[in-house]
């Protein structure tokens, strides 16, 4: 789902806010592909706005916690250990780029399938 703007929806509540990272796979595009953004999370979803001046609408995604299978950490590219691999229940998959992944991994298994 593409978007313009993060805003919190009514009953939603705010975890973390304008974490900056980088998105290197999402359903999207077939090929891997860094995409720099800030991250917002919440107890009901991932927001990720990407940043630039041209085209960042259609790179721009959420994604609901209740449809995440699972997560992992992995490599990002080259070989650095920043990734957070999301599968969500209909197979699609998101590489999400973090510092301190392993703060933002706890953060959303604790509200995956809610």
């Amino acid at each position: 789902m593409s978007i313009k703007k993060f805003e919190l929806k009514e009953g939603e509540q705010l975890l973390a806010s304008k974490v900056s990272g980088d998105c290197w796979k999402m359903p999207k595009f077939s090929i891997n592909r860094q995409v720099s953004g800030k991250y917002y999370f919440t107890d009901q979803r991932i927001v990720f706005l990407a940043s630039g001046l041209i085209g960042t609408e259609s790179v721009s995604w959420e994604i609901e916690m209740k449809e995440i299978e699972n997560i992992k950490t992995c490599m990002t590219p080259p070989f650095f250990p920043f990734g957070i691999l999301i599968t969500m229940k209909n197979g699609d998959k998101y590489k999400l780029s973090i510092l301190k992944r392993k703060k933002y991994a706890e953060l959303i298994s604790q509200y995956i399938g809610k």
